[in-house]
């Protein structure tokens, strides 16, 4: 599913794109790493060596390998689908605390002290569970983030007088509109979102344990992102009536006198109907934040990064002044998130189920193929010019040049990814002349340079 408009770095509007990203390098420049003396032009032939991006990916299960950018450890997303199967996630914090000590060293920083604070708390409530333990450290949690928010926000609302006549009074309302969120108070939101209500669904969705219901689930927020909701001048078709109350399993209605209102309820309302078989109160929140937007009630409204600056992106929409954009664009990224601050991670968890906060500790480590040269670049969707890197790392590079990313992360880090690769060339898993590829891709793209590795006996032929 495709959620546009919704850019995490930045203020400038855009689509976010879906592919690993990154490298404005011409094709002459790919082409000298496909030139290269170590490249041969005939195709590999084993019939046991990596072939494929889920074979490659798959190395996680047989051994460590640490990301190419943070030099974590991976991990699998075998470990977190078997470790939410168990009944880990949603067993009490005891078992939780114990079983995820393994997994300490592969944590992300705002995770790893998030698990140590359900640690701590396991000593004095044993058998609560994860959704629980949440809940008595959000008040403190909330607490110390306001703390770190409203400087922020002071800094971003004296800037309301640099506004060109026209986007100043947008802003000053989308400020006051955050300050309600930040504060917790009920307002009347003017218009309900259904991109964004479908982002957060598909977010949550793979934390659903029965996989028929999360289906389900998905599909009804499909026809929320249709544009004929947003366009007031656009009349229903019976066509689009008809696929929502079948979808919906609505009868006995009169389709000439419904509105597009009342289809978006139709659905909202049968979404929480499955939310409450499954006893997922986060969902069941999100429905109810949708009905009261679209009846026009007053409402809470928690807040949200990502919620806030796909909404400033639209404020500023066409705002000539670009100095001014990206002073406000500088201090939005100061905002703390649950990427970077312990207090926005339990905040953010709330009213998450159980099994939703034990994949999203372990989610940021999982195992992702980065394409070295952007697939927007005509890049080769091939082993070659494969990486492995974690989820977050992979998420934020976005749409950033590999060079300019890879500058906050040690060259040691890279150094030994490479070996971890050449070494599994001397088990015949990948072949040599595809691991040297790798390497002189990656020096085209990230402008770094060191010793190849080497192999200290020749490798298994499995694929010549």
């Amino acid at each position: 599913m495709l959620i546009s408009g919704i850019n995490l770095f930045s203020i400038q509007p855009q689509t976010r794109k879906l592919e690993n990203n990154q490298h404005d390098y011409s094709r002459n420049q790919l082409l000298i790493a496909q030139n290269d003396k170590f490249v041969k032009s005939t195709p590999d032939i084993s019939f046991t060596a990596i072939r494929s991006a889920g074979d490659f990916k798959n190395i996680v299960n047989q051994r460590k390998i640490h990301c190419i950018y943070c030099g974590r450890p991976l991990l699998s997303n075998k470990i977190a689908a078997r470790l939410k199967t168990n009944g880990i996630f949603s067993g009490p914090i005891k078992n939780f605390a114990q079983e995820m000590f393994n997994y300490l060293e592969y944590l992300h920083p705002s995770e790893k002290e998030a698990l140590k604070k359900i640690t701590m708390m396991a000593f004095d409530y044993p058998n609560i569970r994860l959704s629980e333990a949440i809940k008595k450290l959000y008040p403190k949690a909330n607490e110390e983030l306001l703390k770190e928010q409203q400087p922020i926000f002071k800094e971003l609302s004296s800037l309301a007088n640099e506004m060109p006549h026209g986007w100043k009074t947008k802003y000053q309302k989308l400020l006051k509109i955050t300050k309600n969120r930040l504060e917790e108070k009920e307002y009347i939101p003017e218009e309900f979102s259904g991109k964004e209500f479908a982002y957060k669904i598909f977010r949550i969705s793979d934390t659903i344990k029965d996989e028929y219901m999360a289906s389900r689930i998905i599909k009804l927020t499909e026809p929320l992102t249709h544009p004929i909701f947003k366009n007031t001048k656009e009349p229903l078709t019976e066509k689009f009536v008809d696929k929502i109350l079948k979808l919906t399993e609505i009868r006995d209605v009169n389709k000439n006198e419904l509105t597009k209102s009342d289809l978006q309820l139709f659905l909202i309302g049968q979404i929480r109907k499955y939310a409450e078989i499954l006893n997922r109160k986060d969902i069941i929140n999100f429905c109810d934040i949708g009905i009261a937007t679209i009846e026009k009630k007053p409402v809470k409204i928690k807040f949200s990064n990502k919620a806030f600056r796909y909404d400033l992106n639209e404020t500023l929409e066409g705002m000539p002044d670009d100095a001014l954009r990206e002073k406000i664009s500088s201090i939005v990224k100061r905002l703390p998130d649950s990427r970077t601050s312990v207090n926005a991670f339990i905040t953010k968890h709330e009213l998450a189920a159980s099994d939703a906060i034990g994949y999203d500790l372990l989610r940021p480590s999982i195992v992702t193929i980065e394409h070295m040269h952007p697939r927007s670049q005509n890049g080769a969707n091939e082993l070659w010019n494969y990486a492995l890197s974690c989820e977050r790392d992979n998420n934020n590079r976005s749409d950033s040049y590999m060079k300019d990313f890879i500058n906050a992360f040690p060259k040691e880090n890279q150094q030994r990814y490479f070996n971890e690769i050449f070494e599994e060339v001397f088990k015949g898993n990948i072949p040599k002349d595809t691991a040297q590829r790798m390497l002189k891709v990656f020096f085209i793209e990230s402008g770094r340079q060191f010793e190849s590795p080497k192999l200290k006996s020749k490798p298994k032929k499995n694929y010549y």
